[in-house]
């Protein structure tokens, strides 16, 4: 065992890669680079099969607070010379390099069988574990604890694989709402949206988050209208089928805030959600805002009737 926190299997790992490795890990029957080894290269084997057994153990530290958080069984590959880059192919580790079933602190479960997760369950846990790190290295103890009693409480009736994850966000949002303030939400959730798998930085974020959520499907369909004036930029955003389930007077934004956030060009960065309108049956009309002024309303937000 590397640690015993979130954050100290994660430091571990980042102390292990380097800038220019040519080692990486990734699950091996999905192929995706899983949270917390997502972007991360290493120097040598040795050190790419010690970041995947401590993958393992930050996943299954994961799921102390999700049982649901997916597998990944990681695994390293190598990224092939550029001289025999035509002709090489990316080399799983040996058997020796593999984690095994001895040095998982928390247990190890048989991948025969193991379904590979949808991008929208993926992102969904991604978001979880950000968010419950984010809360542990800043000692929000009560907001973890209202998560967790809430989200136990409402997973009990959905049975569906992608409803049950959604629930997740849906009670994070909520939990973060009653316990902590404005000021400390942001900052929850800019500490989270950097440790989730790093994207390039979009010279429209606002478009660049719609468009990903949507390939998630977490929405049916989207429109956005960027504006700009002396005070900063607005976009107006208009959402079909939201797949949060929500009352039409509360509109949880904590998947648009964060994924909205890690595509920001500079770590400074402030947006705010306003002018939240439900139009029924899932829809919602807002502005979102650069505009300083408007801070707050990235985790949730309350909304008027059309």
């Amino acid at each position: 065992m590397v640690g015993t926190t979130l954050r100290e299997i994660r430091d571990h790992i980042e102390r292990l890669a380097s800038d220019d490795g040519a080692f990486y890990v990734v699950g091996a029957r999905s192929g995706e680079r899983p949270v917390p080894v997502a972007g991360h290269r290493f120097a040598t084997r040795t050190g790419a099969a010690e970041a995947a057994r401590a993958t393992e153990q930050y996943r299954a530290a994961l799921r102390r607070y999700d049982p649901q958080v997916p597998f990944y069984d990681p695994i390293v590959c190598q990224e092939p010379p550029a001289s025999t880059a035509d002709d090489a192919v990316a080399t799983e580790t040996d058997s020796s390099d593999r984690p095994h079933a001895n040095d998982e602190p928390f247990g190890r479960v048989d991948t025969e069988n193991r379904r590979i997760e949808s991008p929208l369950i993926e992102f969904c846990h991604d978001v979880s574990g950000a968010i419950f790190e984010a809360l542990s290295s800043r000692g929000h103890e009560a907001a973890e604890r209202g998560i967790m009693d809430t989200y136990l409480a409402a997973a009990e009736a959905p049975t569906d694989r992608d409803t049950f994850c959604l629930v997740m966000l849906e009670t994070m949002a909520s939990e973060l709402e009653r316990h902590l303030d404005t000021a400390e939400r942001t900052q929850i959730l800019k500490a989270a949206a950097a440790t989730l798998p790093p994207v390039d930085a979009a010279t429209d974020p606002v478009k660049a988050s719609l468009a990903h959520l949507d390939s998630l499907s977490l929405m049916s369909e989207y429109g956005v209208c960027r504006e700009s004036d002396g005070a900063g930029d607005s976009w107006t955003v208009s959402l079909r089928g939201y797949a949060i389930e929500c009352d039409e007077r509360r509109f949880p934004t904590l998947p648009i805030g964060i994924d909205l956030l890690r595509r920001t060009t500079t770590p400074t960065e402030t947006f705010g959600i306003t002018d939240v309108t439900a139009l029924g049956d899932g829809d919602w009309r807002f502005v979102l805002t650069s505009d300083e002024a408007e801070r707050g309303g990235l985790v949730c937000t309350q909304g008027e009737n059309a």
